[in-house]
């Protein structure tokens, strides 16, 4: 779930499907995989590995909107995970998450909320609590966890990702096919809409005051055709609405210096049950694609998204969301509307002139609703970062959002602002 969609425009994936899970296996703004992504995937990408034990991690991040005071944040974070050997297929995990706020003496009002509990406090979480079951080519995986799917993600870009409370099938018993199914009861983390020090229900993230089931959901991932993946998501908002997503990837390097990755989508959403969340008609399309040419240290990123639904694109995701054009902040489904979104960027690897572990990128986005007089904004952002070594890493990101058109949820009229963040990881 955007907070921008809960908590509206305020500053706004190590999982068990092979698609948004395994391939998933570097962060950085130009690193490379085999499937389509936005910039915000880009950005908030976990690296299984990193998390495998456990991480340190320190943080500032500084937001300022044209008339009003700034807010900052510096945050000392962490989490250590113990996994116990399986025993006749069973293995438990546990993980706690522990965020400090260090900013001593600071105006409790100027606390940005990104990184901090709702009080903008310290805070310490059991993250993690969950029995998994390995038994051939079927896995079950109950209670506390990261998932990455396409509309419920971790979304690592703050001081902590988002965890869900979950229970997921996953079968692969037939060839090059993914089967999975699952069940989403609660969700904690910076995303939540509620206070990322806990887990609260799918209801209260998503702005109802009625109870709600949560999310049911179920996949299917093939990769049995060369260079291509085919996915397609069932999600069954209890009492909300129905999501159907869909997506086609394909993979092909056509020498050592290049290799393209081309991307189509279709996300679909209308009300359902109870309906406790008003009329949905998302009806969204969306088409990316990236070039790398690795020899020369360059990478291209162009995308577009369209909706042409009667409310515009859904905003129930649960984390970034699946949209090609999603930036640090801005999103298709802020719209609100009926409308469009593209985005174009490039980074660059310093490796290909001897400077390893040096990446550097920037982005341009643009949205707007189909009548412009409702929504319109573009935001640059740009990103650096350097990995030190295989467990120390530096991202600086830098976001600039200018708004021609909107209205927040008092009435008042969006206000341009620029965003600042610092996150230095350190792998345990």
């Amino acid at each position: 779930m955007k907070t921008t969609r809960i908590l509206p425009f305020a500053i706004t994936m190590i999982g068990t499907t092979s698609l948004y899970a395994d391939q998933n296996q570097t962060v950085g703004m130009i690193n490379h995989t085999t499937n389509p992504r936005s910039v915000r995937e880009i950005m908030g990408m976990n690296n299984p590995i990193e998390h495998a034990k456990g991480q340190l991690r320190l943080g500032y991040i500084t937001f300022d909107s044209d008339g009003n005071t700034p807010t900052t944040g510096y945050g000392l974070g962490g989490h250590f995970h113990f996994d116990t050997k399986r025993w006749n297929g069973l293995e438990v995990g546990v993980s706690a998450y522990t965020v400090l706020n260090l900013g001593i003496n600071q105006n409790p009002a100027n606390v940005n909320p990104d990184f901090f509990d709702a009080d903008g406090k310290s805070f310490i979480m059991l993250s993690e609590a969950y029995l998994d079951g390995k038994w051939g080519n079927t896995e079950i995986k109950l209670g506390r966890q990261i998932l990455d799917t396409p509309h419920a993600d971790s979304d690592d870009i703050r001081m902590i990702p988002n965890y869900f409370e979950a229970y997921t099938l996953t079968n692969t018993d037939i060839e090059n096919l993914t089967l999975q199914a699952g069940f989403i009861r609660t969700m904690g983390g910076w995303e939540n809409g509620v206070d990322a020090s806990r887990f609260v229900r799918i209801y209260e993230t998503l702005g109802s005051d009625e109870a709600t089931d949560g999310v049911y959901y179920g996949s299917a991932v093939y990769e049995g055709i060369e260079d291509l993946t085919l996915s397609l998501w069932y999600y069954n908002f209890n009492d909300i609405t129905d999501v159907v997503y869909a997506e086609a990837a394909y993979s092909h390097t056509f020498s050592d210096n290049l290799q393209i990755v081309l991307g189509l989508q279709y996300d679909s959403a209308k009300q359902s049950g109870a309906t406790l969340l008003g009329k949905q008609g998302a009806n969204t399309f969306g088409i990316s694609a990236e070039l790398a040419f690795e020899q020369t240290g360059i990478h291209i990123l162009g995308a577009y998204n369209q909706d042409n639904g009667a409310t515009g694109a859904t905003p129930f995701s649960l984390g970034g969301g699946p949209f090609y054009t999603s930036m640090e902040d801005q999103t298709l489904d802020m719209l609100a509307a009926p409308g469009e979104a593209w985005m174009l960027g490039g980074g660059y690897h310093f490796s290909a002139i001897g400077i390893d572990g040096l990446d550097a990128g920037v982005a341009y986005g643009h949205f707007e609703a189909d009548d412009t007089s409702l929504y319109e904004s573009h935001e640059t952002d740009a990103v650096i970062e350097y990995t030190y070594s295989d467990r120390l890493t530096l991202t600086a990101a830098f976001a600039d959002v200018v708004f021609k058109s909107g209205i927040d949820e008092n009435g008042e009229r969006l206000q341009d602002f620029r965003q600042f963040r610092l996150v230095m990881n350190y792998s345990l």
